[in-house]
């Protein structure tokens, strides 16, 4: 039996409260490079949806993530995505539930999918011989006609930030944590964590985005089993069975908590 592991997160660009589903690109290179990189609780709602007729007809959204659940329900691929978004929260059921039709989707490819909250998304190859790119592109195809990586951001951006706080506050978050934590491998201020190692620093411009990851990977390097580029990582020290292992992946995945 060939058996090979596909490992994508929702990262946004790394992963926890900046986590989104993605087949290619930095957040997959974060994400892998990351050593061990469960949802508490049953259900995550910080947006409210109602039936606007007493036939389910389209619901009205309300809250801090209002926008989000009325966009994504307006396009959601399938009848149990609808349902899922339509009262404005998700549970735990709700993930396996979609995760699920995911899986059904997989199948005849001989791909099978496991998700949590804290982890991400793992792929499975269990028949075949299907390369990394072949599996990414089925990924990325089973995704839009089921809505497993949006609904499964969605109830990570909401558990992890259920104040929906814009990006840069939680940049801004996270570097403060990892100052009171002493995770720092050398000073930088905050500005210029923000401006040369964030999405936000990037200013929406791709090229950018890619060289603050890799900025921040190589500044972060201890805490970095693999390089951007997927390469072993020489300088690799604090996997998350150590102390500054887990408060750096803590520090980077939900700030607000630490």
């Amino acid at each position: 039996m060939n058996t090979s592991t596909t490992t994508t997160t929702t990262r946004h660009p790394l992963h926890g409260w900046r986590r989104r589903i993605t087949a290619i690109g930095a957040a997959l290179a974060i994400c892998a490079a990351l050593a061990g990189c469960a949802a508490g609780g049953t259900s995550t709602g910080a947006a409210a949806g109602k039936d606007a007729s007493a036939d389910g007809g389209t619901p009205t959204f309300t809250g801090p993530y209002a926008d989000e659940f009325k966009r994504e329900y307006d396009k959601a691929p399938t009848d149990l995505a609808r349902g899922i978004l339509r009262d404005g929260r998700i549970t735990d059921a709700e993930i396996q539930e979609v995760y699920d039709d995911y899986n059904t989707c997989l199948e005849p490819y001989g791909l099978q999918a496991t998700y949590s909250a804290d982890e991400g998304e793992t792929v499975a190859q269990y028949r075949g011989s299907l390369s990394d790119d072949e599996q990414l592109d089925i990924m990325k195809q089973c995704h839009a006609k089921t809505d497993a990586g949006i609904i499964s951001s969605l109830y990570v951006s909401m558990r992890n930030n259920p104040e929906r706080l814009d990006v840069e506050a939680m940049y801004r978050a996270t570097y403060r944590c990892l100052v009171k934590h002493d995770l720092l491998p050398a000073p930088i201020s905050e500005d210029d964590y923000i401006s040369t190692m964030t999405a936000v620093g990037a200013k929406g411009d791709d090229a950018g985005f890619e060289a603050n990851i890799k900025r921040e990977m190589e500044f972060f390097s201890a805490y970095y089993q693999t390089d951007f580029d997927g390469n072993p990582n020489p300088n690799f020290k604090y996997g998350q069975n150590t102390d500054k292992g887990r408060l750096f992946y803590e520090c980077t995945s939900d700030p607000l908590h630490q």
